[in-house]
């Protein structure tokens, strides 16, 4: 088994990550893969403050035919696709970092590849990260607690409803300057998305014009500096106007009726479209696919939501959270939004607010690439520790694979 380190410390640091996993798909065949932790950047003396950011690293166990050189070669080309010029500086920032670490038994001393990884002895992360591989002659000193944990899948949305009418949270991020700070929020709780809503859709509510969702969402863009991958959750077009012109790649369509000239241009700034569906008949989604793709779209970057909470009773939206593996057979990535939605009081009696433990239990079940949530921090914990224990599947065997997402399509 060949054991590879990856890390990233700039920019959406589990982006990059998903981002080299996806390239490496082309020589390395993953079998297993580690938790991702932030850590503390290993810095030398006098280095520049700039430098101090941390790091999120982790590990991939798996196979290659490729020489351990040969290995480093394809390696280091993927880092420069990523933004990793070759004289990058060794200790200052990068997008991407990706080195070998063990390769089957083979020990290797060359001027360019030293294996077992020289940093290894000293580097209680990676320690940690190869015993959750089950790399036991390396475990992890009992007192190493890294900062943060994340998993890169499933991918979660985060949910910034920036309206005063929302079921759950209505009012708590209308003002911008709240709206900014929960999404900093999902952004440091690992979110892949930070969706913005400025328009409810809860049952019975009052339609506001594009405009007005247009003028709740520019004071939020205005402020927000952040690495996240921006979506909109809306049916009107302007609004996707906007959001594309402010460099959003994520458009969110509760209703289907956006036209085919905005699809057009979604799809030439290679954005990503959550298509939903409102009522049961879910053969529509063919039909939708087809006309999305004609218009230009990437499969890839088409998600199908079988629309928990639209046009559906309480046994309907069961039915349409069990049925998200079929959906795979349209051959796009799956959202679920179950996020404290009514059709959870079938089995608890709190209020919406309150239902995030239920959310959890629904998320933790469902075959989804993608769960729009309003408790990030909660979810990404919750599939770390579940990460840690699960069996050691191969990749392709495992709900959580690793897909090819690319970067500009937000969750790369």
């Amino acid at each position: 088994m060949i054991f590879i380190a990856l890390g990233s410390n700039v920019g959406d640091r589990l982006a990059y990550l998903r981002q080299a996993i996806a390239a490496m798909g082309a020589f390395f065949t993953i079998k297993k893969s580690s938790p991702v932790f932030e850590t503390e950047a290993l810095l030398p003396e006098g280095s520049p403050p700039a430098w101090n950011r941390p790091h999120c690293n982790m590990v991939i166990a798996g196979e290659s035919a490729l020489s351990p050189e040969a290995l480093l070669q394809r390696l280091q080309e993927v880092e420069h696709r990523l933004g990793r010029p070759p004289d990058h500086l060794f200790h200052a920032p990068r997008t991407i970092d990706l080195d070998i670490v063990l390769y089957h038994n083979q020990k290797v001393q060359t001027e360019r590849l030293t294996i077992p990884h020289k940093g290894l002895e000293d580097r209680l992360f990676l320690r940690a990260l190869l015993a959750f591989l089950g790399k036991t002659p390396y475990p992890p000193e009992e007192s190493y607690i890294p900062l943060r944990s994340f998993v890169l899948e499933p991918k979660l949305v985060g949910i910034v409803n920036a309206t005063p009418d929302s079921f759950s949270d209505g009012g708590r991020h209308l003002n911008p300057d709240d709206a900014v700070r929960h999404m900093k929020a999902l952004e440091a709780a690992g979110a892949a998305v930070v969706e913005l809503g400025a328009q409810s859709t809860r049952p019975g509510y009052t339609e506001v014009s594009p405009q007005v969702e247009i003028e709740r969402l520019a004071p939020i863009v205005e402020r927000y500096q952040g690495t996240a991958c921006l979506g909109v959750d809306t049916y009107f077009d302007e609004v996707v106007e906007y959001a594309l012109q402010h460099s959003f790649l994520w458009m969110n369509d509760v209703k289907g009726q956006l036209c085919e000239t905005t699809i057009k241009k979604i799809a030439d700034c290679g954005a990503q479209l959550v298509t939903m569906l409102c009522g049961t008949d879910y053969s529509w989604f063919e039909e939708r696919v087809k006309t999305l793709v004609h218009l230009g779209m990437r499969k890839e970057n088409i998600l199908l939501d079988p629309g928990v909470g639209f046009g559906k009773t309480r046994s309907e939206n069961l039915d349409a959270i069990r049925l998200c593996p079929k959906l795979r057979d349209y051959g796009c990535p799956i959202l679920l939004g179950p996020s404290r939605k009514s059709c959870l009081s079938s089995f608890s009696p709190v209020a919406a607010a309150e239902r995030d433990i239920e959310t959890l239990g629904i998320c933790a079940s469902a075959e989804a690439d993608y769960l729009r949530v309003h408790a990030v921090e909660d979810h990404m914990r919750f599939f770390v520790a579940q990460q840690s224990v699960l069996p050691l599947l191969d990749t392709e065997d495992s709900r959580n694979s690793h897909k090819a997402c690319p970067r500009r399509a937000c969750t790369s």
